[in-house]
C-alpha cells in the first residue's frame, strides 16, 4: 500500500487549495492536509465540505478564532448519530454489483460509489456507508467523516454538492493482489450550508475535479485507503 500511496505525488500537506473535501472543522487547521474552518460576517462556514478546494467562497473571509454563536454549544445528536454500523449484508445490498468483484473493476466501482456518497452523507447525517468503506488510517476519510458528523450534530442544513463521475476519464490498475490505484474526473454541483439559525451560504461552487484513490482489499471487499484531488483547469 505504501507504493500505491506514493503515486499520489506526495502533495497532501500542501493541498488545502486542491483537495476535494476540506475535511476537519477544527478551528485553526485550515492549511493542514485537507481543510479547516473559516468564518465571515460572524457566521460559521464549513470549508469546502462538498468539494470546493480551499476556504469557503466568501466576500471577506477571515480565519476564525472562535466558533460563531449561531452554532449550538450543546447539540442534540440526531437518530442517525447513534445508529449501529451497517452489517456486511446491508452494505452488500447497497453497493453496486461491480463493487463486489475482487479485481480492479471492483476497486473502480467502489471508488466511484464512495465519491457519490459524499453529498448524501452531509444531507442526511447518515455516515454509515462512508465509515464502512473507509480503511483504517485513511486521513481523508476520517476528516470528511468528522465534518459530516459536526454538520449533523450541530443542526446545520446542507444541500447540493452532488458528484457525478465523468466517463472516459478512468485510469486504474492493481498495484498488488490486494491493492489498487484509480484516478477519475468528476463534476460537482454547487453546495450550500446553513447553520441552525442563520442564512444559507454557498460553501462550494460547481467545478470539475481529478481524483486519485488508493484502495485495499480487506476480507474480499475494497476499502478506500487514501484520496487526493485537484481542480481540472478550465479550457
Amino acid at each position: 500500500m505504501l507504493m500505491a500511496l506514493a503515486r499520489f505525488r506526495a502533495v497532501i500537506p500542501q493541498m488545502c487549495d486542491q483537495v476535494f473535501c476540506q475535511g476537519g472543522l477544527t478551528v485553526t487547521v485550515c492549511f493542514m492536509r485537507i481543510g479547516g474552518l473559516v468564518a465571515a460576517a460572524g457566521v460559521l462556514l464549513l470549508s469546502g465540505c462538498f468539494g470546493e478546494p480551499g476556504p469557503i467562497v466568501s466576500e471577506t473571509p477571515s480565519v476564525a478564532g472562535t466558533v460563531a454563536a449561531a452554532v449550538s454549544p450543546t447539540p442534540t445528536p440526531s437518530a442517525s448519530a447513534v445508529s449501529e454500523a451497517l452489517t456486511d449484508e446491508e452494505l452488500t445490498a447497497l453497493l453496486p454489483e461491480r463493487a463486489l468483484i475482487p479485481d480492479v473493476r471492483g476497486a473502480m466501482a467502489t471508488a466511484e460509489f464512495f465519491l457519490e456518497q459524499y453529498a448524501p452523507m452531509f444531507h442526511t447525517g447518515d455516515t454509515r456507508v462512508w465509515e464502512a468503506l473507509s480503511a483504517e488510517g485513511c486521513e481523508y476519510c476520517a476528516s470528511a467523516l468528522e465534518n459530516a458528523e459536526r454538520v449533523r450534530d450541530e443542526g446545520w442544513t446542507a444541500r447540493g454538492g452532488q458528484i457525478a463521475v465523468v466517463r472516459n476519464t478512468q485510469d486504474g490498475a492493481l498495484t498488488s493482489p490486494t491493492t489498487a490505484y484509480y484516478s477519475i474526473e468528476a463534476d460537482r454541483e454547487a453546495a450550500f450550508l446553513a447553520p441552525a439559525e442563520g442564512p444559507e451560504t454557498r460553501s462550494a461552487k460547481a467545478s470539475r475535479t481529478h481524483f486519485e484513490f488508493a484502495l485495499e482489499l480487506v476480507d474480499d471487499r475494497w476499502l478506500v485507503a487514501g484520496v487526493t484531488s485537484e481542480l481540472v483547469s478550465e479550457s
